[in-house]
């Protein structure tokens, strides 16, 4: 694609500029759109921790509610030795007599075991209810960890919005310095390659993947009559000798940048 050699040299100088901005959006946007690891493991323990905690308080509702069928069922025991009893003293016929005793026994012994096993659930019941409580209180812990971090977190994004603002806005100045077809193919490109578009030709070697230009290629962008694009990153090439050393710091740090985020 053929291109004036004052235009594409114009142009780049801008678009290192540019790179740079769109490097910093990518960063800030990227935050903005996913949750820190830490957060996500948080999230997953605060989660976790509230199933733990619902199962517990199952479990103790469960048996709870059996202690008290028991209490219940002794409740109405001792109401039948109540009334067993009553009989057994108007009674004047031995043979109904011990009839009434037996009863009596009966009702007593289904009573003893009653509190055996009223016993046994209370115990259970306190320790499934002393689980359920530590449960609560290592989830109330956490889930208020959780909420302080999302907070900070959201007064973050606040900071970070306003820095997109900005940096969209000084974008927008010097999109308006590049060539139409260039800007088109380095938008197009720096959109799947993180906010780099763009790459220096420096000693044979594209600074963006660091892959082997052939020295036709290298030859053909020394004339700076037309734009090329590194065969494997798709990057606009330029050479490294033509950008101005004020911009040559700019471009490797941005640079290093993007390769950073290409790689993560």
């Amino acid at each position: 694609m053929e291109i004036k050699p004052d235009v594409f040299k114009r142009s780049v100088e801008s678009l290192l500029k540019l790179q740079d901005i769109d490097a910093q959006l990518f960063k800030f946007k990227s935050e903005v759109s996913t949750l820190p690891p830490e957060l996500l493991q948080l999230q997953t323990k605060v989660a976790d921790l509230d199933r733990a905690a619902k199962a517990a308080d199952k479990q103790f509702r469960d048996i709870d509610r059996e202690r008290r069928a028991i209490e219940l069922r002794m409740l109405t025991l001792n109401e039948d030795i109540k009334r067993a009893e009553g009989k057994r003293r108007e009674l004047r016929n031995t043979k109904e007599e011990f009839s009434a005793n037996k009863e009596v026994e009966n009702f007593q012994k289904k009573l003893a075991e009653g509190k055996a096993a009223l016993d046994e659930k209370t115990a259970v019941a306190t320790q499934k209810s002393q689980v359920r409580d530590d449960k609560l209180a290592e989830f109330s812990k956490l889930d208020a960890e959780l909420k302080s971090q999302l907070s900070a977190r959201e007064e973050r994004l606040v900071s970070v919005k306003g820095n997109i603002d900005k940096l969209e806005t000084q974008r927008d100045s010097f999109i308006s310095q590049v060539d139409d077809v260039v800007f088109s193919l380095y938008e197009r490109v720096q959109r799947i390659r993180k906010g780099s578009g763009l790459s220096l030709l420096k000693d044979g070697i594209c600074t963006g993947c660091h892959v082997t230009i052939p020295p036709q290629t290298c030859m053909k962008l020394s004339r700076m009559n037309e734009i090329i694009t590194c065969s494997s990153c798709s990057r606009i090439l330029f050479p490294y000798e033509e950008v101005p050393e004020a911009l040559r710091p700019q471009f490797t740090a941005s640079a290093a940048s993007a390769a950073v985020q290409t790689a993560t």
